[in-house]
């Protein structure tokens, strides 16, 4: 479907939940790493040790609303470009560096508009356990009115998972250009795709 769906105008980027959780631990990596009492033992820690605690975020409230503030205003962009170069390879539970390409960013950045962002942010914030993973296979910049879409695939067979029927039904509510296409293979070995 990648490839039925791309264009040199409007490509398309197998991501995932990688970019959406990337873009989230680029913006709020003070806020993640910020350096609470008993939260760090070495350098190397992926993520604090309370990150799946109850009141991770709660602990970190007023820290993850200066990060999202940015989200207001430009600024955002620059943030997330500046961290991606000067903490690229940094071990981080949301960061997902092998996905991630400064392309990739560029039209993430670009084409994701800022409320949509923060919609997706504040979602995964109010569980970060069980809203960082369901969100779609594909994403295709470029593409009508909202600049983007999210696609998740499904083959014959295959049908979707409790956390992503919750991802869609959160994009309905708020206007995130969330889809599912069903694929199935014709004789000719030609992908079919019906949104």
């Amino acid at each position: 479907l990648l490839h039925h769906l791309h264009t040199q105008q409007s490509p398309v980027v197998f991501v995932e939940n990688r970019l959406i959780c990337s873009l989230f631990g680029l913006l709020c990596w003070p806020a993640i790493f910020a350096p609470i009492r008993g939260a760090f033992f070495h350098r190397f820690q992926a993520a604090p040790v309370d990150l799946w605690a109850p009141d991770f975020v709660q602990r970190r409230w007023a820290l993850f609303e200066d990060c999202l503030r940015e989200l207001e205003c430009s600024d955002y962009r620059s943030t997330i470009l500046e961290r991606f170069e000067s903490k690229f390879g940094v071990r981080s539970a949301f960061v997902h560096w092998q996905a991630l390409t400064a392309e990739l960013l560029e039209h993430a950045l670009r084409f994701i508009p800022a409320n949509h962002l923060r919609l997706f942010f504040d979602r995964m914030l109010l569980n970060l356990r069980e809203n960082t993973s369901g969100l779609s296979d594909l994403i295709q910049f470029n593409w009508g009115d909202s600049g983007y879409r999210m696609i998740e695939v499904k083959g014959p067979g295959d049908q979707l998972q409790d956390h992503q029927r919750r991802w869609l039904e959160y994009g309905r509510r708020h206007g995130l250009p969330l889809e599912v296409h069903r694929v199935r293979w014709s004789c000719a070995s030609n992908v079919s795709a019906a949104g």
